[in-house]
C-alpha cells in the first residue's frame, strides 16, 4: 500500500539533491567560468617536427646490428606508416582541430605567428605549448572471444598500432610564478579487425570468420584531427579545475575532476580522460 507514496518520497529526494548541486558554490563558479570564457585568451605555441620511433624490433632480428643509432634508422626506414608520415601535415591537422576546438569553448585562441598581437592582452590569458609529439609504431594483440555453449573460444590479432604521445606546457599570464607546468597523455590507434564465431551444430565445430581494415596513413592524420580536438578539451578542464581549487576551500570543494560538454552545456566527472601531470 505504501509503495507509491515511498516512491513519490525517492523521486522528491533526488530532485532536492539536483537542486541543492545547482546553487553550490562549486557548481556556481563552475557556471561562471564558462559564462566568462570570452574574456579569456590562449597562444598556442607548436613543435616544428615529430618524434617517430619503431617499435617492431624483431624486424631487426636477422641483421644483428648492434649500433643503436644505425638499428634506430633501419627500423624507421622499415616502419609501416612512420617512414612516410608526413611530420608538417601531421602537425598540422593535431594544431587545427586544437584551436577550433578550444574556440567552440568562446576562448579567443592565437597562434604562433600572432605572438605580438597577444602579448598585448593584459589579463585572462594563457599558453599553451605543444611542447612534443611522438608517434610509437608496434603491434597491439587484440582477443576476440566468445563463450559458445558453455565453452570459451578466442582468437588473437596482432594489430598494427600507432601511439601518438603529447607533452603540453601550460602557463598562465596571470600567475606570478614564471614556472611552465608540464602534462602528458597518449592515445593509440589501431587495424580494426572484424570477426565473429560461426558454431555448426551438425559437424560440433566452431570456426572463426574475420576481415582487417588495415590502418593507413591519412587515417593517422584524421586520428591527429581528432586528438587536437579532445586534447583542447583537456586543456579547458585542466583550466576550469584548476580555477576551482584555487578558490574553493579544500574541505568544500568536491574530490571530483569536472569536464564540461559545451553543446550540452553540461558539467560531468572526467576520469582518466584528462591531461596527466608530470612532477618535476
Amino acid at each position: 500500500m505504501n509503495q507509491p507514496y515511498n516512491s513519490i518520497k525517492i523521486a522528491i529526494y533526488i530532485i532536492l539533491l539536483v537542486l541543492a548541486a545547482s546553487c553550490s558554490p562549486e557548481k556556481k563558479l563552475a557556471m561562471e567560468f564558462v559564462t566568462k570564457a570570452k574574456t579569456k585568451s590562449i597562444l598556442v605555441l607548436t613543435p616544428d617536427y615529430l618524434y617517430k620511433t619503431n617499435l617492431k624490433t624483431y624486424i631487426m632480428d636477422s641483421l644483428g646490428i648492434a649500433d643503436d643509432e644505425k638499428k634506430d634508422s633501419l627500423l624507421l626506414l622499415h616502419s609501416y606508416f612512420l617512414v612516410d608520415l608526413n611530420d608538417s601535415l601531421f602537425i598540422a591537422n593535431y594544431v587545427l582541430g586544437y584551436t577550433k576546438a578550444l574556440g567552440k569553448f568562446g576562448i579567443r585562441v592565437f597562434e604562433q605567428d600572432e605572438t605580438e598581437q597577444f602579448l598585448r592582452i593584459d589579463s585572462n590569458s594563457y599558453q599553451v605549448n605543444i611542447a612534443q609529439i611522438e608517434l610509437e609504431e608496434t603491434l597491439y594483440t587484440y582477443r576476440d572471444e566468445e563463450m559458445i555453449y558453455d565453452k570459451y573460444f578466442y582468437h588473437d590479432h596482432n594489430l598494427n598500432a600507432v601511439y601518438v604521445n603529447s607533452w603540453l606546457e601550460i602557463n598562465s599570464f596571470d600567475d606570478n610564478t614564471s614556472k611552465q607546468h608540464l602534462y602528458f597523455t597518449s592515445d593509440m590507434i589501431t587495424d580494426i579487425a572484424d570477426g565473429a564465431f560461426d558454431y555448426d551444430i551438425f559437424s560440433n565445430k566452431v570456426r572463426y570468420m574475420y576481415n582487417i581494415d588495415s590502418l593507413k596513413l591519412d587515417v593517422l592524420y584524421d586520428f591527429a584531427y581528432r586528438l587536437g580536438k579532445e586534447y583542447a578539451a583537456y586543456t579547458y578542464d585542466l583550466l576550469l579545475n584548476e580555477e576551482l581549487d584555487k578558490k574553493i576551500d579544500s574541505s568544500v570543494r568536491s574530490k571530483n575532476y569536472w569536464r564540461y560538454d559545451p553543446i550540452n552545456h553540461i558539467f560531468y566527472p572526467a576520469t582518466d580522460d584528462r591531461l596527466q601531470p608530470i612532477n618535476e
